[in-house]
């Protein structure tokens, strides 16, 4: 059984959004980034597709851009998993207490910018 979603903010489609995500090896270093697809998007985590197997709980460094906006570094855990046409769907929250202060409101600003400009209409 699934806990309750707890979103404070509706996602958005996020096919603009490039994804790439890094995985921790046993001494806590991240490893080389992987490709992934994000299907949509908040302020507080995003649903991603993958073709690696994830379990819950596990933590991830995640690296977002935009036309417009570029985030790298950004700590984020999985919530849940399931297996999705062939791949691995998964809900990712941002985890941005782990950072600094200063860093944690930097990346919420940019996180702020990128969910705005995904609710923009996209320019022809």
């Amino acid at each position: 059984m699934q806990p309750a979603e707890r979103r404070f903010r509706q996602r958005q489609p996020a096919g603009r959004l490039k994804l790439e995500f890094c995985l921790f090896n046993w001494f806590g270093r991240p490893k080389k980034p992987q490709p992934a697809t994000v299907s949509d998007f908040a302020i507080s985590g995003l649903t991603m597709l993958s073709d690696l197997r994830l379990k819950p709980g596990q933590r991830l460094l995640l690296n977002l851009a935009s036309h417009d906006h570029r985030l790298q570094a950004v700590p984020a855990r999985i919530i849940r998993g399931d297996e999705h046409t062939g791949h691995y769907r998964y809900a990712v929250q941002f985890t941005l207490g782990d950072m600094p202060a200063g860093a944690s409101r930097a990346a919420y600003s940019v996180l702020h910018q990128l969910e705005q400009g995904l609710k923009r209409p996209q320019a022809a």
